[in-house]
């Protein structure tokens, strides 16, 4: 059996969107939390080039949304695989929530 890829990204403080994650080598299974987190649930941009994101919905129309606690690990149903490479964010796109602080995330594959 494989060892699950792990990635670091952030949200740095005052925004509600991290850096790129390249994702192109499996499918994102988790999203460990940090322990310090300004009440929000994930949403997700991802891109095929690393340059232009498009934010996630599902195939009824919704964005994808998942709910979260500080640290913990979230698990992704959403089958993210070989998409290129994938934006967390703190809210949603009509209302991202800034985080107050810096916060780290790792992804698991």
């Amino acid at each position: 059996m494989a060892e699950p890829q792990i990635i670091a990204v952030a949200i740095m403080a005052g925004e509600s969107l991290s850096g790129p994650v390249g994702i192109s080598g499996g499918e994102a299974a988790y999203v460990l939390m940090p322990g310090e987190w300004d009440g929000a649930n994930l949403t997700f941009q991802v891109s095929s080039d690393g340059e232009t994101f498009w934010d996630v919905f599902d195939e009824l129309g919704k964005e994808l949304m998942v709910a979260c606690r500080p640290g913990t690990a979230v698990r992704l149903q959403t089958g993210m695989r070989m998409v290129g490479h994938l934006k967390i964010r703190s809210g949603t796109r009509a209302q991202p929530i800034q985080q107050s602080e810096n916060r780290n995330f790792k992804v698991v594959f």
